[in-house]
């Protein structure tokens, strides 16, 4: 079946070749959603474009530090991409600023966005059940600089749903009511209802913004962010941000049974910025394409935003300099491939200088961009693995060929990264204190599996008999309507929200190993799959201590405390264990969880509550008033069955709500 597809496969790419290679009325550019700007000071402080603008000259964004003062400048040239502003006294903002703590003071801009329901052509075969941004997919891209704040209003116009809005990676740095998880930081905003957000963007790279409603995001509701700031690797281009995703027909509410009966959903087709070509359909649909230079260096900007995939990424005769993982500017290395979890980022700069294997130049007119799914950590129907070749690079203007070029001699393996070549740039403050024991269940030792169901404990219905995959001591299931920022002076929390208190002095580490399997370790009767996990932390940076094929035995716990790698994303290898820190900076209550989307749905999530009485301080009667009036209008309309899909339904959610 799988030669046959092949077959069948290659066939609609000649096919293509011939009669319906991609036309050049569709660039590979981002929709960008043009901000306004906040008052500002204009006392002759730097305005200028960022080197890593948009593609398109008319939505350039500009960078206004007017409030800075007319001594400082920019400084970042093609020849030195790591400095951002000079200032007066040798003063400087660059890639060795402690950007956890510090940030040049930009303006404020302010965003809009929508969400509504649309019918999604992606790749030939229509998705009736889409959900999106401001009627298109992916999302608009927003931009800021580093240092501005952000405000963003998301209205509702969905007809059935609640939504919430996360945006990935930031920290929410003493702003947990921004972070934009329903039953955590707020409930969802009701349909017909408005929320607006509002964080200091101290970060700087690239990330994404995607509901945090259920599992609306595969629908469609994601859309690229950037925070225009420095880098460690110096480019002479920018291209707009790559989205590489995998996709359904069908809704993902549709197919989330599916989960609960213990199998994985299967996928359809792959995506590259909301275009693929799905072959089962006899549609070709176009192709991601783009134009280089020979001679040039052009940054991408590589996000998976998958549901259930990993991908591979490479441009076939072309080496990648590898310059950010997630938002941490990390020390260049080169490479002929990227592995891309669901949810990480990477900067990568890509000379225009194609070779053969032998070393000598290419000068072939068109080379494929693969995104190569990763065996094992994708659901694809079986024998319906979609092909990676998914973009085109074009060195001649006009070209419509499809290229003839070969892949690299890579693994496809489940991975991340080389943990030793994730070495990040700033590496002062950042040596992690050695680890007392590290041997309670729940507490900093943490088992990903399946629990079995329970006799008249299941979800939705007492009498359901599901199996739900968990993290902490049982599968998170969250009341839309009571969010856990409103309840901050509970002492005890229901069992559900999987709440683990973290009561520790400001400026000391939460310590957590996380395991698919373990040599060890009793874990209740939960039940070890043997399957890797994207793990996702929210507010917070993370020091990856170790990453480990093996399962977890306090034996092997060797961890790297001096500069380790910094990420917001780790993929857990099936059967193995991972290792995290962070500092207790930030009071929260912050979720962590898998980014498989059907796997956060089922439940592997918990809350890190990270300093509970600092917490309560922050959030005064004024910062809580919009949470409380957007809870009210969310009863609101889910008191009224008329505005549910099914007046009779006997339950309204299914799933663990995030």
């Amino acid at each position: 079946m799988k030669f046959l597809r092949d077959c069948w496969v290659a066939l609609l790419e000649l096919f293509n070749a011939v009669t319906l290679a991609p036309s050049f009325d569709h660039p590979d550019s981002q929709h960008i959603l043009d901000g306004g700007y906040g008052t500002s000071n204009d006392n002759g402080g730097p305005v200028f474009a960022p080197p890593s603008h948009a593609q398109n000259p008319d939505k350039v964004l500009t960078c206004d530090y007017s409030p800075m003062g007319r001594h400082w400048r920019p400084c970042s040239t093609p020849h030195s991409r790591a400095c951002w502003l000079a200032g007066p006294g040798g003063q400087e903002f660059n890639i060795l600023t402690d950007y956890e703590t510090k940030a040049p003071t930009g303006i404020t801009r302010k965003y809009t966005l929508t969400a509504d329901e649309m019918n999604i052509n992606a790749d030939g075969v229509p998705m009736p059940y889409g959900k999106v941004f401001n009627k298109q997919y992916p999302g608009p891209w927003i931009q800021a600089c580093w240092g501005d704040t952000l405000e963003i209003t998301v209205k509702n116009n969905l007809s059935f749903n609640g939504t919430t809005i996360h945006w990935h990676g930031l920290r929410q740095l003493e702003s947990l009511e921004m972070d934009g998880v329903n039953g955590v930081t707020q409930c969802p905003i009701a349909p017909g209802e408005s929320y607006t957000y509002r964080f200091r963007a101290i970060q700087y790279g690239t990330s994404w913004y995607h509901s945090h409603y259920s599992l609306q995001y595969g629908d469609g509701m994601v859309g690229p962010l950037t925070i225009h700031g420095p880098h460690s690797s110096n480019y002479d281009e920018p291209k707009d941000p790559i989205l590489m995703t995998d996709w359904n027909h069908r809704s993902g509410f549709q197919d989330f049974y599916i989960e609960l009966e213990g199998r994985p959903p299967p996928m359809d087709s792959i995506l590259l910025n909301g275009q693929g070509s799905y072959a089962g359909g006899g549609h070709q649909g176009y192709k991601y394409r783009t134009h280089f230079k020979r001679g040039r260096k052009y940054l991408l900007r590589l996000i998976n935003t998958s549901v259930a995939t990993t991908f591979v990424f490479a441009i076939d005769n072309h080496k990648i300099t590898v310059m950010s993982s997630d938002f941490v500017p990390i020390h260049p290395y080169v490479t002929d491939h990227v592995v891309v979890g669901i949810g990480q980022r990477y900067h990568v700069v890509v000379e225009a200088n194609p070779k053969n294997p032998d070393g000598t130049p290419n000068h072939s007119e068109a080379f494929w961009m693969r995104t190569i799914p990763s065996p094992g950590c994708e659901s694809f129907q079986e024998g319906g693995t979609p092909n990676g070749r998914q973009g085109i690079v074009y060195y001649k203007q006009g070209s419509t060929a499809y290229p003839l070029t070969a892949p690299g001699n890579y693994s496809l393996a489940c991975r991340d990264e080389p943990f030793e070549k994730l070495r990040p740039v700033l590496a002062e403050g950042w040596v992690v204190p050695k680890p007392g024991p590290l041997d309670q269940p729940n507490d900093d030792l943490f088992h990903t599996g399946v629990d079995p169901p329970v006799p008249g404990q299941g979800r939705p219905l007492p009498s359901d008999m599901f199996v739900r995959w968990a993290i902490g001591p049982k599968a998170l299931f969250v009341n839309f309507s009571d969010p856990t920022i409103l309840n901050l002076e509970n002492k005890e929390w229901d069992p559900d929200y999987v709440v683990i208190p973290k009561n520790i002095p400001e400026g000391n580490w939460i310590y957590m190993i996380i395991f698919g399997n373990t040599t060890s370790i009793p874990s209740m009767a939960r039940r070890t799959i043997p399957a890797a996990h994207p793990i996702h932390l929210h507010g917070h940076d993370f020091a990856l201590l170790q990453q480990s094929t093996e399962p977890f035995d306090p034996a092997l716990f060797n961890p790297k405390l001096d500069n380790p790698p910094r990420r917001d994303v780790v993929l857990l290898p099936a059967n193995g264990f991972v290792a995290i820190a962070f500092k207790t900076d930030n009071p929260g209550a912050w979720l962590i969880h898998c980014h498989i989307a059907w796997h956060a749905s089922s439940g592997l999530a918990m809350q890190i509550l990270e300093s509970q009485e600092a917490l309560q301080k922050q959030m005064t009667r004024a910062r809580l008033e919009p949470v409380e009036k957007g809870c009210a209008t969310w009863d609101k309309w889910f008191s009224d069955p008329k505005n549910l899909w099914d007046p009779n339904v006997t339950f309204f959610q299914e799933d663990s709500g995030i």
